[in-house]
């Protein structure tokens, strides 16, 4: 199998000592009591859902950490991504598929471990799921979420046992069940890659198929310290998907390299990636290409993350736009980087734009210029890849659906859905998510119900934390920036709004580094 980086390959030579994988684990503390519903005063939020609004057909994907105990009781940490296809049954029960990637060369890449499962949904849209393996291993892992309608939620894994503690951040998709067939047109892709002993990697473009099996495509790469641009296809296959929307991707570029994915269909116009190459582990999506306009033009908010030379997971930056005839007219950025706040930073550009792809600089007032390449969706989405050497940074933008803001907009029925992943403090590193409901009432003023969990990566066991009802105020200004406090949190919580109900989320502190998004609950 190649290994899909341009940096040096890392050794696989197995290790002296036998590994317990995670679904081997034998949770012998037994199930972790945290709330039901994440959070013992959530019922307080009079949501419309119940266990009922999660029914179907439903991918799930998670990207994260774990620290468990070996058979010769050997401490070890491996990052981890997973994807989870499953039916819920709409009474509590589910049962599905999960494909699993370790950084662990002793681990590494292991598809189609049948699991079974319980859940329940209280009406604020927060739940949990205990997911249980089964074949080709047993074990348990626990996930707490929050739905935003029937059809998407956000989840975190909760597992804080003194053999094995977990910390991981995703989301939930229902599938359309109808439209199971291998990806055909021109999709727009973002991957980003966590390679063991090396330099992570980004990838956004866009791949095409006519037929459903051969691939063709444009792609831009950052790796190993260096931009590689507008690399072309020179080989590439789906397969057709299973029963449960689960096909192979395999292509292999103009540098000559080999990427290895299952892909997940969501629907005809999305599917998502994680990579099948052992040990490097890719997550990404897919979202098909509009047709006719795909012009950059109008007001952007977006939000990237990635790596730096010095640390992963330390650069995340949000913020808002104006683009117009090639012109940044304004803009405003948020960052937090290695640690360090960049904060309200205002900046104008330049961008060109060939088809669908877009070259941009942005300048900030007494900064360094940013280089930015963007893969349009349609003219109101895009993938994003920061194009500096230095970090490996993507994610995405959006055009904002007002042309000005104020207080009135941060405001829910129900509640707004919030995920958030990160770290905090830098030695240690305490890695930390949070999953739970926002409520905003138009008028500054805010309570949140979260779920954190947290452990320091290597040191078990992990802390799961429902503090309860944390109160807050909020400003919003009229790019769709809000700076929002909320007690014994930040004071410096960030959003920057693609709409009254979609925001991106930074809370800029110093050695803080924590992101994330929130999306407005809907009637299920």
């Amino acid at each position: 199998m190649s290994i899909p980086s341009r940096a040096p390959a890392s050794s696989s030579l197995a290790l002296p000592f036998p590994l317990i994988p995670k679904l081997s684990l034998l949770l012998s503390l037994g199930f972790l009591l945290f709330a039901v519903g994440c959070g013992s005063d959530h019922n307080s939020v009079n949501g419309p859902y119940s266990t009922a609004s999660l029914k179907g057909s439903y991918v799930v994907r998670l990207a994260g950490h774990d620290t468990f105990l070996d058979s010769n009781n050997n401490l070890q940490s491996e990052e981890y991504t997973e994807v989870l296809t499953f039916t819920a049954d709409g009474s509590g029960s589910l049962n599905g598929v999960e494909d699993f990637n370790s950084s662990l060369p002793a681990s590494g890449f292991t598809p189609g471990t049948a699991f079974t499962g319980s859940y329940q949904i209280n009406r604020d849209g927060n739940g949990i799921m205990q997911i249980n393996f089964s074949a080709p291993a047993s074990g348990q892992i626990n996930l707490s979420i929050t739905l935003i309608s029937s059809t998407s939620f956000y989840v975190v894994e909760a597992d804080g046992f003194n053999n094995f503690s977990a910390n991981a951040s995703g989301e939930g998709r229902k599938q359309d069940t109808t439209a199971l067939v291998a990806p055909t047109g021109t999709f727009i892709t973002r991957v980003h890659q966590l390679i063991p002993n090396a330099v992570s990697s980004a990838t956004v473009g866009a791949l095409t198929s006519t037929n459903g099996t051969t691939v063709t495509g444009t792609i831009d790469v950052m790796d190993n310290n260096s931009l590689f641009p507008q690399l072309t296809l020179t080989a590439g296959a789906f397969t057709a998907p299973d029963a449960n929307g689960r096909g192979t991707l395999v292509y292999t570029d103009s540098t000559n390299i080999t990427t290895n994915y299952r892909y997940y269909v969501i629907d005809a116009s999305n599917f998502w990636l994680m990579g099948s190459d052992s040990t490097i582990l890719g997550t990404g999506s897919a979202e098909k290409q509009a047709t006719g306009n795909l012009a950059l033009s109008g007001n952007y908010a977006f939000g990237t993350s990635g790596d730096t030379d010095a640390n992963n997971l330390a650069a995340r930056s949000v913020g808002v736009f104006s683009a117009n005839a090639g012109a940044i007219q304004f803009g405003a950025l948020d960052s937090v980087q290695d640690g360090v706040s960049t904060f309200d930073q205002a900046f104008t550009g330049t961008y060109t734009q060939n088809g669908a792809r877009v070259d941009a600089t942005f300048t900030p007032t007494g900064g360094t210029p940013i280089q930015e390449i963007f893969w349009m969706v349609s003219p109101s989405r895009a993938f994003v890849l920061v194009g500096d050497i230095h970090r490996v940074e993507d994610g995405t933008l959006d055009l904002q659906q007002k042309n000005t803001f104020s207080n009135s907009d941060l405001n829910s029925q129900f509640a707004y859905a919030l995920v958030m992943e990160g770290f905090t403090g830098f030695s240690p590193q305490v890695l930390l998510t949070r999953v739970g409901t926002l409520a905003a009432d138009g008028n500054g003023n805010l309570n949140l119900l979260e779920e954190a969990n947290s452990f320091e990566w290597g040191n078990p066991p992990g802390l799961i934390n429902d503090p309860g009802t944390l109160s807050g105020n909020y400003q919003v200004r009229s790019d769709g920036r809000v700076l929002a406090a909320v007690d014994t949190l930040s004071s410096n919580l960030v959003l920057y709004m693609v709409s009254p109900g979609k925001a991106y989320i930074l809370q800029n502190d110093s050695d803080v580094e924590i992101s994330g998004r929130i999306s407005l609950q809907t009637s299920p």
